[in-house]
């Protein structure tokens, strides 16, 4: 149930950010906004309007442009796909045409905000215009401009257009208008600029027939001319139309069946990941109660058969484990701890081959290591011993036959990652002009997701399962209160020492001495390993002491490292730098 409101939450959070276009969109017209220089003007602007009865429209442009300098490759176009008069409209521009001077000229199409704008971007950019008089005929069809009347018209059905739109940049001598209707015009108004209502059109005739004509004197920039005009014929369908408002068309696009499919894809995908995730999926065993940890494996290996993870602290465990058997010595000083071999080989017999591996940080029998909390070479080596030992233990784990490999692999988890970029990344920049294609990582992520879980790329075999089985089994005697399950130290306080490696392992030190002292009614006895480090410590807490110091000792040693790999590699230009020698990556100016 948990899975399937994670689920449920996560996909609806990321249809909510999917949505953020659409809740920060404006009805300002920024892209009619005019440029600060236009050097150019229309000196001729004659447009036919051709309105057929199923409310399709051609369009014939034929402009006049002055270009007083040589600095203009030619000219742009844009139309507005939004119908301020019908919210649901689209106004898509199709077969665009346009020669210059009676031939043909490159023409480049493109969208702008998110596909609200059809640009045309008309001449070459490898030449410029002749400086003089240039004549452009730009050609272009609408599906569906024809809409139902409104109650100022008095008439069934209108067309109501802007015969100039208002984002001509240029000044405009004169200009030259003609409509051709499908039927009688039974209302027409017609206006010269912005505002309610606009100036009148002086020069307007066809009034009550078929053909209009509008004719103008100079327009400054950003003058539109509006015509609106009733008709009684039945209302088309309109050519281009969604459910929603143009609002939301960068969230959800333009077309419900494009958007259908990429949901029906995102269910798809995110269908393909939840399959993935369920291939890694291990039903946890019961944990019956086990008094004595599993023969033959140590500590370390417990922890990764028990969570499919490895860290220091597992280290440190196997090192106390070691210490426990006999093999090292732990002694710790003012800002450090040393390692010391105590018996050679026979202080290692008996250990398990992952324990057995912890010698390699020593040279020999009867050979130390220390580590300070300041030391660049300590970190350095102990950074290599842990990664060497998380490897260890993980090649032990599948050569075994207790692990194997699930589902897709470590490659899962970065495909998961991959997903939630892609959506995140969809949402920034939106490159398809509908957001809602975001939701297709978005659903692999969310569905996928536990494929980021710690050991998701392994799967335990049938005596992998056992075995966690079992430790968890163990761990639960070292973490349970005594209140719930008990554990009889009479007689056998030696095994209260003899298990702090793997509670160290498990993380569950504390409870392991709470438990102790519960039963028992004295402090928890010091492990022989630790000499007098720790004499005094009261609640047992010289466990916790040990393991913090040591981690911090540990920590602080390869942060030493790590800080001088750091500082070389920021140096600079090749020359010579501290810490910038052996082993490490390298490279130089050139």
């Amino acid at each position: 149930m948990k899975r399937v409101v994670w689920v449920v939450v996560s996909l609806v959070f990321f249809a909510g950010i999917m949505s953020i276009p659409a809740l920060a969109w404006t009805d300002d017209d920024e892209a009619t906004a005019a440029p600060d220089y236009e050097p150019t003007r229309i000196t001729s602007y004659e447009a036919d309007f051709d309105l057929s009865e199923d409310g399709d429209l051609d369009v014939v442009e034929t402009l006049t442009v002055n270009f007083p300098t040589g600095d203009r490759h030619g000219i742009f176009r844009f139309w507005d796909r939004v119908d301020p008069t019908d919210e649901n409209a689209r106004l898509l521009v199709e077969d665009v045409e346009v020669t210059q001077d009676g031939r043909d000229v490159p023409v480049e199409m493109s969208t702008k905000d998110h596909a609200r704008f059809d640009v045309a971007r008309i001449g070459d950019p490898d030449r410029y215009v002749e400086t003089g008089e240039h004549v452009y005929v730009i050609k272009y069809h609408v599906d569906g401009v024809i809409a139902e009347g409104a109650e100022d018209v008095d008439a069934e059905s209108q067309w109501y257009w802007n015969l100039i739109p208002s984002g001509w940049a240029q000044d405009i001598d004169r200009a030259r208008l003609t409509v051709s209707l499908p039927a009688d015009a039974t209302t027409l108004q017609c206006g010269i600029g912005l505002g309610t209502p606009p100036d009148p059109c002086e020069n307007v005739r066809g009034e009550g027939t078929s053909t209009i004509t509008v004719t103008t004197g100079p327009l400054p920039r950003n003058t539109p001319v509006t015509l609106k005009v009733g008709m009684d014929i039945d209302t088309p369908e309109r050519g281009n139309t969604a459910p929603w408002t143009a609002r939301w068309d960068r969230v959800l696009g333009h077309s419900p069946l494009v958007l259908g499919l990429v949901l029906v894809i995102a269910l798809g995908v995110g269908l393909l990941g939840g399959v993935l995730a369920r291939m890694t999926y291990e039903r946890t065993p019961p944990f019956p109660l086990m008094y004595a940890p599993p023969e033959g494996i140590g500590p370390a290996q417990a922890k990764y058969i028990l969570t499919e993870s490895i860290d220091k602290q597992a280290y440190v465990a196997t090192l106390m484990h070691a210490a426990e058997h006999g093999a090292v010595d732990l002694q710790k000083g003012n800002d450090s701890w040393t390692i010391r071999d105590k018996a050679g080989p026979e202080g290692w017999r008996g250990l398990d081959e992952v324990s057995s591996s912890v010698a390699h940080l020593l040279s020999g029998p009867g050979t130390a290591f220390t580590a300070s909390k300041t030391s660049v070479s300590a970190g350095q080596r102990l950074k290599q011993e842990i990664d060497l030992f998380e490897s260890k233990v993980k090649r032990w784990a599948t050569s075994s036959g207790l692990l194997v490999k699930a589902g897709p692999g470590g490659i899962g988890g970065t495909l998961v990652l991959l997903g939630l970029v892609g959506a995140v990344a969809t949402v920034i920049w939106n490159p398809f002009n509908m957001t809602m294609v975001g939701m297709i990582p978005a659903a692999f992520f969310v569905l996928g997701a536990p494929m980021l879980k710690t050991g998701a790329s392994t799967k335990r075999t049938r005596a992998g399962r056992e075995l966690w089985s079992r430790i968890g089994g163990f761990k639960r005697v070292l973490s349970t209160p005594s209140s719930q399950d008990r554990f009889d130290f009479s007689g056998r306080e030696e095994l209260y020492t003899a298990y702090i490696p793997w509670a160290v392992a498990f993380g569950c030190a504390a409870e392991w001495a709470a438990k102790y002292r519960t039963e028992t009614g004295t402090e928890p006895p010091v492990p022989h390993y630790f000499g007098g480090a720790y004499m005094g410590a009261g609640a047992g807490s010289y466990v916790d002491s040990m393991v913090r110091d040591f981690n911090d000792t540990v920590s602080s040693a390869i942060s030493s490292y790590n800080a001088t790999q750091s500082s070389s590699s920021s140096g600079g230009g090749g020359g010579f730098s501290g810490g910038g020698g052996g082993g490490g990556g390298g490279g130089g100016s050139w």
